[in-house]
């Protein structure tokens, strides 16, 4: 089962969409439809993986594409502890962003140092 919950953003913090549980193509048009509506209210949306327990390339995939349309789309540092392994496995642990990237630095793929907070969305020029 998988559960997505939409936590309003702060002032200190964008919104955030929480998930958790079974991430994978079994429930990827749930978690479809909640990242569509959470991007149309926050396109500035961080996305939250602490609670993924298990999670395959459809969901990377949803992601990576996501992030496409919306460059701002951000992960928890979290996310990538809990999607570590399936992000080996497809190829998607990155240092810098791919060939289709605007911005080399701005990849959700690039593991932030442990210490170091995720990025900050790349502003409008």
């Amino acid at each position: 089962m998988l559960e997505c919950t939409l936590l309003p953003a702060t002032d200190r913090q964008p919104a955030t969409l929480r998930v958790s549980g079974e991430a994978s193509i079994v429930y990827i048009r749930q978690f479809k439809a909640a990242l569509v509506e959470a991007l149309r209210e926050h396109p500035d949306l961080t996305v939250d993986c602490q609670g993924v327990t298990d999670a395959d390339f459809s969901f990377l995939q949803l992601l990576c594409s996501a992030h496409r349309t919306f460059q701002s789309l951000r992960l928890t540092p979290a996310c990538h502890e809990a999607l570590g392994g399936v992000m080996e496995s497809a190829g998607l642990e990155r240092f810098q962003g791919c060939c289709l990237a605007i911005d080399k630095h701005s990849c959700i793929w690039i593991r932030p140092a442990s210490n170091d907070p995720p990025p900050d969305p790349v502003s409008p020029a």
